[in-house]
């Protein structure tokens, strides 16, 4: 394990070396936009009023309550890694100080999650909410919050959750034409 903690080491570096001022702003901003799953919950509950995406609404906010229940509070506590600034005292955090383990990343599997169920939705949907679920997942090592390893494994976290998800609710005939979720014709 010594080779990945080398690799985040190093992918940390890299991230340090992009500071600046103007950069620094917009990444506290769009990391504040994964905070909570804020973001995805709005975008989650406004599928909820279409009816012919109301399903994904729900698998929506089904898979970012699901990556935060297997993230935070079951593999965080397992792993128990301590986060980079842990580790690098002298970094300075341009965000408040976060208190919970770093693997997982908590904002990845969210934002990994709701893209991928936009995505399922509509790609129209899906593209954009993949870029955003990008540059969130971007900002957490760029602030240097989590190791790149606690953000790749996240993203992987929230899309499997929703390929998950959506086989069951398939299975289940959530996903067919005529389910409760979507509007009779």
């Amino acid at each position: 394990m010594d080779w990945l903690q080398q690799f985040d080491q190093a992918v940390l570096s890299w991230f340090q070396s992009l500071h600046m001022d103007w950069l620094d702003g917009l990444m506290v901003f769009i990391t504040s936009l994964g905070n909570y799953g804020a973001v995805w919950f709005a975008a989650g509950i406004a599928l909820l009023f279409f009816p012919s995406y109301r399903r994904y609404g729900v698998l929506l906010i089904a898979g970012v309550i699901t990556g935060y229940l297997l993230g935070d509070l079951v593999l965080k506590p397992l792993v128990a890694r301590p986060r980079p600034f842990v580790s690098l005292p002298e970094a300075e955090l341009l965000i408040p100080l976060p208190h919970s383990f770093s693997f997982p990343s908590g904002h990845a599997p969210s934002s990994f999650a709701a893209a991928e169920a936009l995505f399922l939705a509509d790609k129209r949907l899906g593209i954009p909410a993949c870029i955003l679920a990008a540059f969130i997942a971007f900002s957490r090592p760029y602030l240097f919050v989590h190791y790149p390893t606690d953000v790749l494994a996240g993203a992987l976290l929230g899309v499997l959750i929703v390929f998950a998800l959506y086989g069951i609710g398939k299975k289940c005939g959530f996903f067919q034409r005529g389910s409760i979720f979507q509007k009779q014709r």
